[in-house]
């Protein structure tokens, strides 16, 4: 297992990690400026300037703030999204999520509060 104690990601379009890695962790926060696809487990938050995927290996214990926002893993600490929010099937959320526009999934696993269409400034 490969692990880093916090991350950032400048690139056009980040993947963290790359292809073929294996299992990533990363203990502290992350913030990534474009757009990018998590395939991380993550200690801590995640903020994103802009689209984020976290792919069906990720986990977030923390929070996580994106633009739009698609989740096929599992987020423990709650989501906030500036846009929409995708929750695919297999995904967990818990705790909270707020977004402009959600859709849910069958098969997908949300448990906490929800409000659509108000997103704090």
């Amino acid at each position: 297992m490969k692990s880093v104690a916090g991350a950032e990601a400048d690139s056009a379009n980040a993947e963290i990690p790359g292809s073929g890695s294996g299992t990533f962790s990363v203990w502290g926060d992350v913030r990534l400026t474009a757009d990018a696809f998590l395939r991380a487990r993550v200690q801590g938050n995640v903020q994103a300037a802009k689209k984020l995927v976290l792919a069906p290996s990720a986990e977030v214990s923390g929070r996580v703030q994106g633009g739009d926002v698609c989740v096929q893993g599992k987020i423990e600490g709650g989501l906030e999204a500036t846009g929409q929010v995708w929750i695919q099937a297999g995904a967990t959320l818990r705790k909270q999520c707020v977004a402009q526009a959600l859709r849910i999934e069958p098969g997908s696993d949300f448990r906490g509060e929800l409000r659509v269409g108000v997103v704090r400034a």
